[in-house]
């Protein structure tokens, strides 16, 4: 319930719903009211005993059901207040929006280079492409870390996203607390390297900016080249961060078993 309305008030959300959906797994939840105590097993990617045997589960459909149920409500409501310009304003501003300034995303030249032809709007669409798929398999990949996937998913939709402003970062820094503490890389060395470029990106973009909006210079190509940069950087960060990552379940198999008392060693 609380997921629809979080997709009604902010859109943007929908896309942890393949993570959510992921973790809903029968399996591990079932296993969550019996634990009985479990041997460790080696698993194999030949086993297919170890795979998911059906996506569709009580779990999913309830979670589908009811979200989905809490969202059009809410829509419906809107709709009727508001009539069309709610659904364009909410729902259709997204796809056909054209901003090509104060913007940080590497699509920003081509939309300005057609602005006014019909060809921008074919650009806007194709831009989803790449992201959707990048966003779709992060969200897949890690979903039963929760916290991960919705990390992963947000900085890669950031990244790809046609229009990408500042404001657009603390999407994704809101979760840095919650998921670093389970990455290998020291803060004080890599990730003082991380954030170095991260900022050194930005910077480089800025600075062609000002030239730009304050001196009123011609740097349309240096400013694309810098985005394509900044898209470069995050994508390293990212890939930096995941291979260092320690999956960690929400509902993994130490909150499904119980612990065992010591075994005392005898003389």
């Amino acid at each position: 319930m609380f997921f629809g309305l979080a997709v009604h008030l902010k859109i943007y959300p929908i896309i942890y719903a393949l993570p959510l959906l992921v973790v809903l797994d029968r399996s591990t939840l079932d296993a969550r009211s019996i634990a009985p105590p479990v041997q460790p097993k080696v698993s194999s990617s030949n086993n297919t005993n170890s795979r998911p045997k059906g996506w569709a589960n009580a779990y999913r459909v309830c979670f589908f059901v009811v979200s989905t149920s809490m969202f059009l409500l809410l829509s419906t409501a809107m709709y009727c207040m508001y009539g069309q310009e709610f659904v364009h304003e909410t729902y259709l501003y997204h796809v056909a929006r054209k901003d090509h300034r104060h913007n940080y995303s590497m699509w920003f030249l081509p939309i300005y280079l057609t602005f006014r032809s019909p060809a921008s709007v074919a650009m806007g669409l194709l831009s989803f492409l790449p992201q959707a798929i990048v966003v779709a398999a992060l969200g897949y990949a890690y979903g039963q870390d929760l916290y991960f996937a919705a990390f992963a998913q947000t900085f890669a939709f950031v990244a790809y996203n046609k229009v990408c402003t500042a404001q657009y970062f603390m999407w994704y820094m809101c979760f840095l607390p919650v998921i670093w503490p389970h990455n290998s890389q020291r803060l004080v060395t890599k990730g003082l390297v991380l954030l170095g470029v991260w900022f050194g990106s930005q910077a480089l973009y800025l600075q062609q900016a000002y030239r730009l909006e304050f001196l009123g210079e011609n740097t349309f190509a240096l400013l694309w080249i810098a985005g394509l940069v900044i898209f470069a950087a995050n994508n390293w960060i990212l890939q930096q961060i995941i291979a260092k990552q320690k999956i960690v379940p929400l509902f993994g198999p130490s909150s499904c078993t119980t612990s065992q008392p010591p075994v005392k060693k005898t003389q």
